[in-house]
């Protein structure tokens, strides 16, 4: 499963490494900073060193866009807009620049490499954490790890050869931990197996009718809808009769799916989380139409544990309900 991912990972580096003569010093284009204090030297490594691969895993790349470099005013800067990427950390602060690895819970991380840049010769630390994502508490650190030592591209990995599960309802993150000069963060590589699903079927339970009030109204064209579906609601008043119906921890759910007072031929999405890219279509009707199907789905991770999106894909406006029937771990 994981092979098919390796070698998009492996390219991302080394496009990254080809890259490096024209980095160039401007900030996030999204953020005004002061002038560089003097001309700093882009540097090639010599030597770049790609992931060691673990055997029977599968490998996720975050990062490895364009690269935004210089000082950040005494400040941390998380989450830069570009490709997703890591932005600096600037040398007058400590602290933590950190970013989640996206993985469900349940999955097993066996190995992370940590790509950055930096300008001066020392090495730089990098720690692996457990926080939870409502709180931003830390519960464990899982590692920490010294990369090359600089200026230029360095590189660092982080081995669990016993392997490290994720927490439930948990996001384990990767960051900077205490650095003294500039550096930018520039990618992670991270190789993970996930665990095997097993389906728990229960009583069936409604969890979102659309037609209540308090749900939001029908689902319309252009307009994405993310719900919850952790609790269970009375079918014929829509109040909540039973809270966590589908509990802390599921990863997917089997489902059935009406929609009614349908306006236009049209066709429904159920994605995972807050999802809103359609990939395909859950029921298809025709005007003024009232169906059901059944489908699969995985549930959002984080903010959006618990949690699917209806995504109209054609039609004018249609009133959906969800039931469920059972939920996978």
């Amino acid at each position: 499963m994981g092979t098919r991912s390796r070698p998009l990972a492996i390219v991302a580096l080394a496009i990254l490494v080809l890259a490096l003569p024209s980095i160039g010093l401007a900030g996030n284009p999204q953020t005004t900073r002061p002038a560089l204090p003097g001309a700093k030297a882009k540097v090639r490594p010599a030597v770049v060193s790609g992931p060691a691969l673990v055997p029977g895993a599968a490998m996720k790349s975050i990062g490895f866009g364009s690269l935004p470099f210089g000082p950040a005013a005494g400040t941390v800067v998380a989450d830069n807009p570009v490709s997703g990427l890591w932005d600096f950390f600037d040398s007058s602060t400590n602290g933590e620049l950190d970013y989640p690895l996206g993985l469900q819970a349940g999955a097993t991380v066996w190995q992370i490499d940590v790509y950055g840049y930096r300008t001066d010769t020392n090495p730089q630390n990098w720690t692996l954490w457990d926080e939870h994502p409502a709180d931003g508490n830390v519960y464990g650190t899982a590692g920490t790890v010294a990369t090359d030592a600089g200026p230029g591209l360095v590189h660092g990995t982080m081995s669990f050869p016993s392997g490290l599960v994720t927490a439930t309802g948990h996001n384990w993150l990767v960051g900077l931990a205490v650095t003294n000069v500039d550096t930018a963060v520039i990618g992670v590589i991270v190789q993970y197996t996930l665990p095997s699903l097993a389906l728990v079927p229960i009583s069936p339970v409604r969890v979102f009718d659309s037609r209540f009030p308090g749900f939001g109204g029908p689902i319309t064209k252009s307009s994405p809808r993310t719900i919850n579906v952790k609790d269970a609601i009375n079918p014929v008043t829509g109040v909540v009769t039973l809270s966590n119906a589908i509990p802390l921890g599921a990863r997917a759910i089997s489902y059935n799916v009406t929609v009614t007072s349908t306006l236009g031929a049209g066709y429904l999405d159920v994605l995972p989380g807050a999802s809103t890219t359609v990939t395909g279509s859950t029921i298809n009707w025709a005007s003024g139409a009232t169906i059901a199907n059944g489908g699969l789905v995985t549930l959002g991770t984080g903010t959006n544990e618990r949690k699917i999106t209806l995504v109209l894909g054609a039609g004018t406006h249609a009133n959906v309900i969800i039931d469920i029937t059972g939920y996978y771990w």
